[in-house]
Protein backbone atom coordinates (compact mmCIF):
# COMPACT_ATOMS: atom_id res chain seq x y z
CA UNK A 1 0.00 0.00 0.00
CA UNK A 2 1.09 3.57 -0.69
CA UNK A 3 1.32 4.52 3.03
CA UNK A 4 4.06 1.97 3.67
CA UNK A 5 6.47 4.03 1.57
CA UNK A 6 5.88 7.25 3.50
CA UNK A 7 7.90 8.50 6.44
CA UNK A 8 6.40 8.20 9.91
CA UNK A 9 6.13 11.99 10.02
CA UNK A 10 4.21 12.10 6.75
CA UNK A 11 1.85 9.30 7.83
CA UNK A 12 1.22 11.13 11.09
CA UNK A 13 0.39 14.37 9.26
CA UNK A 14 -1.98 12.57 6.89
CA UNK A 15 -3.68 10.84 9.83
CA UNK A 16 -4.12 14.17 11.65
CA UNK A 17 -5.54 15.76 8.50
CA UNK A 18 -7.99 12.87 8.01
CA UNK A 19 -9.00 13.02 11.67
CA UNK A 20 -9.76 16.74 11.41
CA UNK A 21 -11.69 16.23 8.16
CA UNK A 22 -13.80 13.56 9.86
CA UNK A 23 -14.42 15.86 12.85
CA UNK A 24 -15.64 18.57 10.50
CA UNK A 25 -17.94 16.07 8.77
CA UNK A 26 -19.76 15.44 12.06
CA UNK A 27 -20.46 19.14 12.73
CA UNK A 28 -23.89 20.68 12.33
CA UNK A 29 -24.35 23.06 9.41
CA UNK A 30 -23.87 26.13 11.60
CA UNK A 31 -20.64 24.83 13.14
CA UNK A 32 -19.37 23.64 9.76
CA UNK A 33 -20.07 27.11 8.36
CA UNK A 34 -17.99 28.73 11.12
CA UNK A 35 -15.19 26.21 10.64
CA UNK A 36 -15.12 26.72 6.86
CA UNK A 37 -14.96 30.49 7.19
CA UNK A 38 -12.18 30.19 9.78
CA UNK A 39 -10.23 27.86 7.48
CA UNK A 40 -10.63 30.24 4.52
CA UNK A 41 -9.39 33.16 6.60
CA UNK A 42 -6.42 31.15 7.90
CA UNK A 43 -5.59 29.96 4.38
CA UNK A 44 -5.62 33.56 3.10
CA UNK A 45 -3.10 34.57 5.76
CA UNK A 46 -0.62 32.04 4.36
CA UNK A 47 -0.77 33.52 0.83
CA UNK A 48 -0.63 36.82 -0.99
CA UNK A 49 -4.00 36.19 -2.67
CA UNK A 50 -6.31 39.16 -3.03
CA UNK A 51 -10.09 39.16 -3.56
CA UNK A 52 -9.72 40.57 -7.08
CA UNK A 53 -7.16 38.00 -8.26
CA UNK A 54 -8.67 36.07 -11.13
CA UNK A 55 -7.53 32.60 -9.99
CA UNK A 56 -9.21 29.48 -8.64
CA UNK A 57 -7.14 29.83 -5.48
CA UNK A 58 -8.41 33.33 -4.79
CA UNK A 59 -11.96 32.36 -5.68
CA UNK A 60 -11.84 29.47 -3.20
CA UNK A 61 -10.80 31.48 -0.14
CA UNK A 62 -12.31 34.87 -0.99
CA UNK A 63 -15.58 33.91 -2.67
CA UNK A 64 -16.67 30.27 -2.81
CA UNK A 65 -15.97 29.16 0.77
CA UNK A 66 -17.27 32.36 2.40
CA UNK A 67 -20.50 32.14 0.36
CA UNK A 68 -20.89 28.45 1.20
CA UNK A 69 -20.41 29.29 4.89
CA UNK A 70 -22.98 32.08 4.67
CA UNK A 71 -25.56 29.76 3.15
CA UNK A 72 -24.89 27.00 5.66
CA UNK A 73 -24.82 29.05 8.82
CA UNK A 74 -25.68 32.68 8.31
CA UNK A 75 -22.17 33.73 9.33
CA UNK A 76 -21.18 37.37 9.04
CA UNK A 77 -18.83 38.02 6.14
CA UNK A 78 -16.33 40.81 5.68
CA UNK A 79 -17.09 43.09 2.74
CA UNK A 80 -14.11 41.71 0.77
CA UNK A 81 -15.51 38.17 1.20
CA UNK A 82 -18.68 38.99 -0.72
CA UNK A 83 -18.27 37.93 -4.31
CA UNK A 84 -21.47 39.12 -5.97
CA UNK A 85 -21.06 36.76 -8.90
CA UNK A 86 -20.86 33.80 -6.51
CA UNK A 87 -23.66 35.14 -4.32
CA UNK A 88 -26.03 35.17 -7.31
CA UNK A 89 -25.44 31.47 -8.04
CA UNK A 90 -28.12 28.91 -7.22
CA UNK A 91 -27.11 26.14 -4.80
CA UNK A 92 -26.63 23.80 -7.76
CA UNK A 93 -24.46 26.36 -9.59
CA UNK A 94 -22.44 26.92 -6.42
CA UNK A 95 -21.91 23.15 -6.15
CA UNK A 96 -20.67 23.07 -9.74
CA UNK A 97 -18.39 26.05 -9.06
CA UNK A 98 -16.99 24.26 -6.00
CA UNK A 99 -16.22 21.18 -8.10
CA UNK A 100 -14.45 23.24 -10.77
CA UNK A 101 -12.54 25.24 -8.17
CA UNK A 102 -11.36 22.24 -6.15
CA UNK A 103 -10.27 20.58 -9.38
CA UNK A 104 -8.01 23.50 -10.28
CA UNK A 105 -6.49 24.92 -7.09
CA UNK A 106 -2.75 24.94 -6.52
CA UNK A 107 -1.12 22.94 -3.76
CA UNK A 108 0.00 24.92 -0.76
CA UNK A 109 1.40 23.86 2.58
CA UNK A 110 -0.62 25.61 5.29
CA UNK A 111 -2.81 23.31 7.39
CA UNK A 112 -5.95 25.30 6.55
CA UNK A 113 -5.21 25.17 2.83
CA UNK A 114 -4.56 21.42 2.98
CA UNK A 115 -7.95 20.82 4.63
CA UNK A 116 -9.85 23.05 2.23
CA UNK A 117 -8.29 21.37 -0.79
CA UNK A 118 -8.29 17.71 0.29
CA UNK A 119 -9.26 15.31 -2.44
CA UNK A 120 -13.07 15.26 -2.15
CA UNK A 121 -13.38 11.48 -2.25
CA UNK A 122 -11.12 11.26 0.83
CA UNK A 123 -13.18 13.79 2.79
CA UNK A 124 -13.22 17.51 2.07
CA UNK A 125 -15.15 19.96 4.28
CA UNK A 126 -16.00 22.20 1.31
CA UNK A 127 -17.56 19.18 -0.42
CA UNK A 128 -19.51 18.33 2.78
CA UNK A 129 -20.99 21.80 2.70
CA UNK A 130 -21.87 21.49 -0.98
CA UNK A 131 -23.58 18.15 -0.27
CA UNK A 132 -25.65 19.72 2.48
CA UNK A 133 -26.79 22.62 0.32
CA UNK A 134 -27.38 20.64 -2.85
CA UNK A 135 -26.80 16.87 -2.89
CA UNK A 136 -25.11 15.60 -6.00
CA UNK A 137 -26.83 13.43 -8.60
CA UNK A 138 -24.71 10.56 -9.88
CA UNK A 139 -24.48 10.83 -13.65
CA UNK A 140 -24.75 14.64 -13.77
CA UNK A 141 -21.80 15.47 -16.04
CA UNK A 142 -21.95 19.19 -15.15
CA UNK A 143 -21.19 18.44 -11.49
CA UNK A 144 -17.45 17.79 -11.44
CA UNK A 145 -17.51 17.19 -7.69
CA UNK A 146 -19.96 14.31 -8.00
CA UNK A 147 -18.23 12.94 -11.11
CA UNK A 148 -14.83 12.86 -9.37
CA UNK A 149 -16.15 11.15 -6.25
CA UNK A 150 -18.30 8.68 -8.21
CA UNK A 151 -15.34 7.61 -10.35
CA UNK A 152 -13.11 6.80 -7.38
CA UNK A 153 -15.98 5.22 -5.40
CA UNK A 154 -16.62 2.91 -8.35
CA UNK A 155 -12.93 1.89 -8.44
CA UNK A 156 -12.97 1.28 -4.69
CA UNK A 157 -16.13 -0.79 -5.01
CA UNK A 158 -18.09 1.51 -2.68
CA UNK A 159 -21.67 2.66 -3.28
CA UNK A 160 -22.03 6.42 -3.80
CA UNK A 161 -25.38 8.18 -3.94
CA UNK A 162 -24.22 11.74 -4.58
CA UNK A 163 -23.48 12.64 -0.95
CA UNK A 164 -20.06 11.92 0.56
CA UNK A 165 -19.75 9.72 3.65
CA UNK A 166 -16.80 8.26 5.58
CA UNK A 167 -17.60 4.87 4.02
CA UNK A 168 -15.94 6.18 0.85
CA UNK A 169 -12.48 6.35 2.44
CA UNK A 170 -10.22 3.30 2.41
CA UNK A 171 -9.35 1.57 5.64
Amino acid sequence: MFRMHLSEECRSRLDQEASEANRLYRLTNQWLASALLKLAREARKSTTLRPDDCTYDSSLVWGVVPELARRLGRVKLEVAEIDWEVRDLTNYELRCRIGATLGNVAERSSAAWLLLTRTPVNGNPVAYGADRLQPGVVGDRQDRLTCAIAEVARCRGVAYSGVWSPALTPG
